[in-house]
């Protein structure tokens, strides 16, 4: 999907909420520290059109200056009767700042005061690639990032549309680990194949989410691997980005004390939706009598969800009776 940078920022702050949008994102620490591409808000309504925010944490110019970049995107029409979507606009692009002596928005809009042009499929993500420099927003003094969660928002004003009013968030609570989220698969023909190709699962439902495995060999022929790869099977256009950890298993079903397994963390997005295991075991020892892995030509693969992030139901936010 194409970003258009807009490079004229007018930038102030105000107490004031967001009119159309806020998402709260916590723990922050998670698209940090697992260096996630971007994180991908829930869909919001306003003029009669969906939109959705793109916050990119680790945008680097060519200097090698980081920036936290922040856009708007054109998800299609309420009704769907536009396809596709073509609309103009203004908008504007908040980030909170959170301080003992200071509770506000930091505010930036197109400096040019131009009314946007958006398109669903030429031109659908537009805002500020160089929102805020990074050490700036990381800095605990600043106020942005407190108790490991920051929150962003938006507000959008299409000509002759009507808006609505709504807010989502991603609870600021710690994540769960689940108590049933273990899916079990037998792949069968592992040996007997000359040349296997990769075998695939069919869709499968864990933990509320939509998944599919896929088990490959990778490498050359005298130092083949094992590999898988985990792929979110969700309507990314629509659906938020989400937070899992999760362990892949090959079991010994012969000794029992030889079950291999890689953990792992991950943020999925419409850009990145899969994970691989490129190397999880040599196929030399995968095809070791002696290690169990295989019986009857058939392997045993287990996939378990430890913790996954949940977005909650938008709900209406409050604002103060007085404006700025």
């Amino acid at each position: 999907m194409a970003k258009f940078d807009i490079p004229e920022m007018r930038e102030y702050k105000r107490e004031y909420p967001p009119e159309h949008f806020i998402v709260e994102i916590k723990p922050y620490s998670l698209l940090s520290n697992t260096k996630a591409e971007k994180y991908e808000s829930g869909v919001f309504d306003a003029g009669g059109y969906r939109w959705r925010l793109s916050f990119y944490p680790n945008y680097e110019t060519t200097s090698k200056k980081g920036y936290i970049s922040l856009f708007l995107v054109l998800i299609g029409s309420v009704s769907g009767k536009q396809s596709p979507a073509e609309v103009y606009a203004t908008f504007r692009l908040f980030l909170y700042k959170n301080t003992p002596e200071t509770q506000e928005y930091l505010t930036i809009e197109d400096g040019s005061g131009k009314v946007n042009h958006f398109h669903e499929e030429m031109r659908p993500e537009l805002g500020f690639a160089k929102f805020l420099l990074r050490s700036t927003f990381e800095k605990r003094s600043e106020g942005y990032v407190w108790d490991d969660c920051c929150r962003i928002g938006a507000e959008v004003f299409v000509h002759k549309g009507q808006t609505k009013t709504l807010d989502e968030y991603l609870p600021p609570r710690e994540l769960k680990n689940p108590t049933s989220s273990v899916r079990k698969f037998r792949l069968g023909s592992i040996s007997s194949k000359r040349d296997p190709k990769c075998l695939s699962s069919d869709k499968f439902h864990l933990q509320g989410r939509k998944w599919k495995l896929s088990v490959c060999q990778n490498g050359e022929p005298e130092n083949k691997s094992l590999s898988f790869m985990l792929e979110s099977k969700e309507d990314w256009k629509s659906f938020p980005s989400f937070y899992a950890k999760f362990r892949v298993r090959v079991l010994d079903r012969v000794h029992g004390k030889h079950t291999t397994e890689k953990e792992v963390q991950h943020w999925f997005c419409s850009s990145n939706r899969k994970i691989v295991f490129p190397d999880f075991m040599p196929w030399k020892t995968l095809r070791d009598s002696s290690k169990g892995f295989i019986k009857n030509d058939v392997l045993t693969v287990e996939v378990e969800i430890c913790s996954l992030s949940v977005v909650e139901a938008p709900r209406i936010l409050k604002k103060p009776l007085s404006s700025d």
